[in-house]
């Protein structure tokens, strides 16, 4: 859903429909594949992304040093209680957690470990394109804040709670987040391929799937296979759709209103932390990154 840069006028769109969703299908899908490059599995990704936003360190101020339970973890991730502290328990030994007596923390020196650096400056820069690409669409944005000094960290925080609503929004939101994560990156090559033939029409390979999201071949078959089986994928001699019926149940169509209506809130927010909402491409850490290779 790439857009070159273009002059935002008085016309705007409201921020919603179609367009607006494929392009928070292409963060979703980008931002997975950010986490999964730098923590290896999209549970460890999203487990460490909703602890630090539950207690620090990614704030434009000083951060919050509350510690979060393992329930409260679970309960916001609607997980089971020994899957997060199981996981849990592989981003402490990797030193990206801290256990104390009144739960989890995020040491703030992890900014600076290059695991969370990869995960943390793409999924900001990912939310930079994000706004980029509706500025381009002339959507509507919120106005920048006049003499508010952007920091990143801010933004940071807003890309992983951009991240974390795709999951709390989406209709199958208590899915296998590997399969949750294939989703996310079938329905956005689906979108991307089909062009002006409309939505969801475009087959796409499950080689390509895993190239999108950087999984293991072998993975990403054998959860296809589940998908497939439990009626959300449809193999076609091309590739594989979402399956047509989830698209148009009401299920989803309130999922796909609901993470409209959080995106929104998000950008707002993040125009009152400074953000260059006029000019978004200055906000990059790193450059705009590229759309995945479909062909």
């Amino acid at each position: 859903m790439a857009f070159e840069p273009a002059q935002q006028h008085q016309a705007a769109a409201p921020l919603h429909g179609p367009l607006f969703e494929g392009l928070l299908a292409e963060f979703a899908a980008s931002a997975m594949s950010a986490g999964i490059a730098a923590l290896g599995a999209p549970n460890r990704a999203l487990i460490f992304a909703a602890a630090a936003r539950a207690c620090g360190p990614f704030d434009s101020g000083p951060g919050r040093s509350h510690p979060v339970s393992v329930n409260a973890l679970a309960a916001s991730l609607s997980r089971p209680f020994e899957t997060i502290r199981r996981q849990a328990n592989m981003l402490i030994d990797a030193g990206l957690l801290v256990r104390s007596e009144t739960g989890l923390s995020v040491p703030l020196q992890v900014i600076c470990d290059p695991r969370i650096a990869l995960m943390a400056d793409g999924c900001h820069d990912l939310l930079v394109r994000l706004v980029e690409d509706v500025r381009a669409a002339n959507l509507m944005l919120p106005e920048p804040r006049p003499g508010a000094a952007y920091d990143p960290r801010a933004g940071i925080g807003i890309a992983f709670d951009l991240l974390l609503a795709t999951i709390e929004c989406h209709h199958h939101r208590r899915e296998n987040w590997t399969r949750l994560a294939l989703i996310f990156a079938i329905e956005w090559a689906n979108r991307r391929f089909a062009h002006a033939a409309g939505p969801y029409l475009a087959p796409v390979k499950p080689s390509t799937v895993a190239r999108i999201l950087g999984l293991p071949y072998a993975t990403v078959s054998r959860n296809i296979e589940g998908l497939v089986a439990a009626g959300k994928l449809r193999r076609v001699p091309e590739g594989l759709v979402i399956a047509p019926d989830l698209i148009t149940a009401s299920a989803a169509s309130d999922a796909r209103m609901a993470l409209a209506n959080r995106a929104r809130q998000l950008l707002g927010r993040l125009g009152q932390v400074g953000f260059p909402v006029d000019q978004p491409a200055r906000a990059y850490i790193g450059t705009r990154p590229p759309l995945p290779a479909l062909g």
